[in-house]
């Protein structure tokens, strides 16, 4: 392990006790999307008290803290927000508790993903202590509403607040692996209308039920026939999420059905190929059905209301990608072992900052995904102190390899 790698490695541990109490006080915070107002808080009051050298919350309610003044900017991004407690009676411990024991931090949110975003603030103090920034700005980015509409808060950061990273540190649980790329996602809304009539003489309607029941089927199908694939992240998906219907009475032909669709998408498909798909179908012709994308339209905590099209494209970087490269160098040289390449399964802000932006991103972060959205969540600390290790050692290392190679703002894929 070289020098710089040991120091990291030495104050993080002296700092261990500290990443661990702070990860519990968010987890203690209860932030719902769209009420992240409480952790943000606590995040902005962290970053000045740890000498972060510039902290602002933006009009969204976003939070970034930055420490160094070179001219390569990197980020870290984590979500303030977390889903619901569910079925408290599910929980061992209360949901909202910060419990600790020897080797875990528990809690909704504790790996989706307040333990991560403890680990991104204190990475910049060792950071800061370490005299490690002459060549870069570290940048934590503490996000909202990434729950509901994954990308919002990263294309309101690039587009409205003129935030441009050479590179951005996604850090949801990948245990303790780097991954290089995720789907992309879209949220789909089919509509049929019929017409009514009483139940005692259906045949004088038009079932809007049953026009949909058509579409149904014809979803499946196309779900398991799906054609494109990538070596790294597979086929995509369809899935029928949710359904309502409407009718004027229960004894009375529904004159209305509409269903939701979650489709992932996987490298070389996009979300209007997507729709082509489902619009073609014959059932979806037949029934003169209205296929659109949904739109997210709610206020953030400060009651700023965006209106964003659900539409989430897939990204990935290469693994011979000086981002790649820098990074599992960084791993090697604080762990000594090489680390394990990965792809995530679920969304994340990286389909606005990568996907839609095209600046470079990795993702690397405590926790596990079988530990999120389910009863008794929990972190183990172990991961906690390696992410600040990693976020800290990857900043410099990605640094020292841009200046060694005479790179400017590394290009995507």
């Amino acid at each position: 392990m070289s020098d710089m790698y040991e120091k990291i490695v030495s104050r993080t541990e002296d700092y261990a006790r500290n990443i661990c109490e702070f990860a519990c006080e968010l987890i203690k915070t209860e932030s719902l999307s769209g009420n992240e107002k409480g952790v943000a808080a606590l995040v902005a009051g962290k970053m000045r008290e740890l000498g972060f050298d510039d902290v602002t919350v933006d009009p969204m309610g976003n939070v970034r803290g930055s420490v160094g003044t070179g001219k390569t900017l990197i980020a870290a991004d984590g979500h303030m927000d977390t889903v619901g407690a569910g079925n408290r009676e599910q929980w061992t411990r209360p949901p909202f508790s910060g419990d600790q024991d020897d080797t875990c931090l528990y809690g909704r949110g504790a790996s989706d993903m307040k333990a991560a975003i403890a680990s991104m603030v204190y990475a910049g103090k060792v950071l800061r202590d370490l005299s490690l920034t002459d060549q870069f700005t570290y940048m934590v980015c503490a996000t909202v509403q990434e729950e509901p509409c994954e990308g919002l808060a990263w294309e309101y950061l690039i587009e409205n607040e003129g935030v441009s990273p050479d590179v951005v540190i996604i850090a949801e649980p990948s245990d303790d692996r780097i991954s290089l790329a995720q789907k992309g996602r879209m949220e789909l809304k089919i509509s049929v209308t019929g017409q009514s009539a009483h139940a005692s003489a259906p045949h004088m309607g038009d079932n809007a039920i049953y026009a949909m029941a058509k579409i149904v089927s014809e979803l499946e199908a196309l779900s398991t026939s799906l054609t494109i694939e990538d070596e790294d992240l597979g086929k995509g998906t369809l899935v029928v999420s949710e359904m309502i219907s409407g009718a004027p009475s229960r004894s009375s032909v529904a004159d209305y059905c509409e269903l939701t669709i979650d489709r992932r998408l996987t490298w070389g498909e996009s979300p209007q190929y997507a729709m082509e798909q489902v619009k073609e179908l014959p059932s979806v012709q037949a029934a003169r059905a209205t296929v659109e994308f949904h739109t997210f339209e709610e206020p953030s905590y400060t009651g700023l209301i965006p209106c964003k099209e659900c539409t989430f494209p897939a990204w990935k970087i290469e693994k011979d990608h000086v981002v790649t490269r820098s990074t599992v160098k960084a791993y090697e040289g604080l762990f000594n072992t090489p680390p394990t390449l990965t792809t995530w399964p679920f969304s994340t802000n990286g389909v606005a900052i990568m996907g839609k932006h095209g600046i470079p991103v990795i993702g690397y972060g405590p926790g596990v995904i079988a530990a999120c959205h389910v009863p008794n969540e929990y972190v183990e600390k172990k991961q906690v102190l390696r992410a600040t290790m990693m976020y800290a050692a990857m900043c410099a290392t990605y640094a020292a390899e841009i200046n060694k190679e005479g790179v400017s703002h590394a290009q995507p894929v």
